[in-house]
């Protein structure tokens, strides 16, 4: 299927925009084993418990060979997406802390004190995982995918929570999905521009039509073909 996305530069922001994606249950996605869970620890800037359970639930339903992931934070999904598609390889890109003022777009204030940090994947370093995991330091909006287009089976986008930057980061994803086919999962569909963006993707329909809303949880999923 060809997918053709709309431009969104002169979208006008609603003052609350409602969630409208359909949910859908985790048990309705995957199957019923369970996932293998490591760093469960939960700091501000992780998703949740239950959040991180689904996401590996997810990966380990889907046993992707590739999986590039936009936000790395501190590396606890990453992580638990590794221990669960044991096969594949991780890319995961983080903007570094000396590039703070040099993005592409706008970054939320909220976004700064977990870009503001020491070391990203400080969770997975030193782990039998890191020998899986290639980590890449960059504007999400800014580097160059060409080499990693059409290669990668599942996508995690949890990168700067702006419009603009989801906007951005989604397009990135089709491109990287290998044959156009894959999962994608966006966290944080609860937070204002991430609610606006990708309720814009989902009323564009085409593929983004399928786009659900895990139960319980401000996880969106997409799985093409």
């Amino acid at each position: 299927m060809v997918n053709t996305i709309k431009s969104h530069k002169n979208s006008k922001f609603k003052e609350n925009p409602e969630k409208i994606l359909p949910i859908v249950t985790i048990e309705s996605i995957t199957d019923n084993s369970e996932p293998v869970l490591a760093e469960k620890e939960h700091v501000n800037g992780n998703v949740s418990f239950q959040e991180l359970q689904y996401i590996s639930k997810i990966v380990k339903h889907y046993q992707p060979k590739t999986i590039f992931e936009i936000g790395t934070f501190d590396g606890r999904t990453t992580l638990n997406m590794s221990l669960n598609a044991p096969g594949a390889e991780i890319f995961t890109l983080d903007l570094p802390k000396k590039e703070i003022f040099k993005t592409r777009y706008r970054v939320k204030t909220g976004d700064l004190t977990f870009i503001d940090k020491q070391q990203s994947g400080i969770r997975f370093i030193g782990t039998e995982s890191e020998k899986r995991i290639a980590q890449i330091y960059a504007d999400s909006a800014q580097f160059d995918y060409s080499k990693y287009e059409n290669s990668i089976d599942l996508i995690f986008i949890d990168g700067s929570h702006t419009y603009d930057y989801v906007i951005s980061d989604t397009k990135i994803a089709m491109k990287l999905l290998r044959n156009k086919k894959g999962v994608i999962i966006w966290h944080d569909y609860g937070w204002y521009e991430v609610i606006k963006a990708i309720n814009e993707f989902y009323q564009e329909g085409g593929v983004f039509a399928d786009i659900k809303n895990v139960e319980g949880t401000s996880l969106a999923f997409l799985h093409i073909g």
